[in-house]
């Protein structure tokens, strides 16, 4: 269990956190061949199966050390999470004209630290991914500070702060459309992307069962194809 409980904040960082109610306020499902839309952004089904290898290799050390195997459906999951968490974020910064701050930049210099023994060919995903909930984090509290300004709040909390950039996010998707592919188990419960099973398939029998669970299921995971576990 703690294994597991490791693994799922590395992988999930944006359903684990504070950051995590900012998405979403509504979805839907994306177009054939795209796992998401994120307001101008489009996420390919491609590029979420690249970015989810990568992070499996970029991983792999850590998951063989604790002898961790996971679904690939698990790593895509949380992959899809970051890479919306990202898009949204960048999106919101663009439309305030802020750049990510020193919080941001010392997250990833310190994710690039880090990074340094894995794979040379996958640490940028495992950096801009891992770094995802740092870059909202940031974007959140300039755009808070942004609109208690304009609203005449002197010298606001850092609660309030958070507070009003928590409100732009929540309701960014109205304006700018969020929608995901529904293979991908996730659904906007309150504001937050949680894992469901919204798998178009039927699971036949208990083992099947076993690979719509929304927590990795290590044991299930070690009978599955190696093209269809990480670790």
């Amino acid at each position: 269990m703690r294994q597991q409980s490791k693994v799922r904040t590395r992988l999930m960082t944006a359903a684990t956190t504070v950051v995590a109610g900012l998405l979403l306020s509504s979805c839907g499902s994306a177009a054939p061949g795209v796992a998401a839309k994120v307001g101008d952004d489009e996420l390919t089904v491609r590029e979420v199966d690249r970015a989810a290898g990568e992070m499996c290799t970029a991983l792999g050390d850590q998951f063989e050390q604790q002898s961790t195997v996971l679904p690939m459906s698990f790593v895509r999951q949380g992959t899809i999470q970051l890479m919306i968490l990202r898009a949204q974020a960048l999106q919101v910064a663009d439309d305030y004209g802020i750049e990510p701050g020193s919080g941001y930049r010392n997250d990833v210099a310190q994710r690039q630290r880090s990074a340094a023994t894995m794979p040379e060919a996958v640490r940028g995903t495992y950096v801009e991914l891992t770094s995802a909930n740092a870059l909202a984090t940031d974007v959140v509290d300039q755009v808070g500070a942004i609109v208690l300004a304009d609203q005449g709040v002197a010298d606001p909390t850092e609660e309030q702060t958070t507070q009003a950039g928590v409100d732009v996010f929540n309701q960014w998707p109205d304006a700018n459309g969020i929608e995901i592919d529904p293979r991908y188990g996730l659904e906007a419960v309150d504001g937050v992307l949680r894992p469901i099973d919204t798998n178009t398939s039927v699971a036949v029998g208990e083992l099947a069962k076993k690979g719509l669970e929304t927590e990795p299921d290590t044991a299930f995971a070690k009978t599955l194809p190696l093209n269809q576990r990480c670790g």
